[in-house]
């Protein structure tokens, strides 16, 4: 059996679809928002209910994603084409208007998704190749610009450290090309695209909500797994935080 959890504000969307999750043989729990930390293996599956595709509210599916590499589906009322984009940028993996949707529709996306939640396999360190300007994660190799690979050595250098845009331009050197800050935030918004785009479910860059960027590479677990190993319950932590602060903005 599956474990789905229904984020809803609320708290309409588990009637709404109660058939067709008890067809699918979901655990459902239930929330207005989410605690602060979250306790347990995670969820497979999560429902989350949206009013506006602005970038608080999506925030929730990025940290649910890191939390637990669960599946996302964002409920929407009438969403327009740049909502469904901007959702799916964001981290969902559909985008559902509840009132126009079938059950047999729902059931058939929701069952899809489930089959395509990734097995836990060997985890990959992550590396940066700054001569051909690439990130290496296993056989992934993600192409970069100059500004994302130069962002992305200041942060990987110390990672777990939280960086202000100043120091990241500071530290890249970007600052002495006559960049301004924004350089930095849309070269970390572009490296994300590019990660999920490649199918990668937990992208280690985080954002620290008014305070900057960190790159979480978590540390090898009292057992000696080793350097390719995540410490799950660190990064789920991380994350829920996230999740948090994104419902608590709303």
């Amino acid at each position: 059996m599956s474990d789905c959890l229904i984020i809803d504000p609320e708290g309409h969307l588990h009637e709404a679809i109660a058939r067709s999750l008890q067809r699918l043989a979901l655990s459902v729990a239930r929330t207005s928002r989410l605690p602060a930390v979250l306790a347990g293996p995670g969820v497979d599956l999560v429902l989350a209910r949206v009013r506006h595709a602005d970038r608080e509210q999506l925030q929730v599916c990025e940290a649910a994603r890191q939390a637990w590499n669960a599946r996302v589906v964002v409920f929407m009322d009438k969403p327009e084409p740049v909502d469904q984009v901007l959702a799916l940028t964001w981290g969902a993996d559909a985008v559902v208007d509840p009132h126009h949707i079938s059950e047999r529709e729902l059931e058939a996306r929701l069952r899809a998704l489930l089959r395509r939640k990734p097995a836990q396999g060997k985890q990959h360190p992550w590396e940066l190749d700054e001569s051909a300007q690439r990130l290496q994660h296993g056989p992934l190799s993600v192409p970069l610009s100059r500004s994302e690979s130069l962002v992305l050595q200041a942060l990987m250098a110390q990672p777990g450290a939280v960086m202000s845009r100043a120091e990241l331009m500071a530290r890249s050197k970007l600052g002495q090309q006559g960049c301004h800050l924004n350089v930095v935030d849309l070269a970390v918004s572009r490296l994300r695209r590019k990660l999920h785009e490649a199918g990668v479910t937990r992208v280690p860059l985080l954002t620290e909500r008014g305070r900057g960027y960190r790159w979480a590479v978590p540390a090898p677990s009292a057992g000696g797994c080793g350097h390719d190993c995540p410490d799950s319950s660190d990064h789920r932590n991380d994350a829920s935080h996230a999740v948090t602060r994104a419902w608590a903005a709303t």
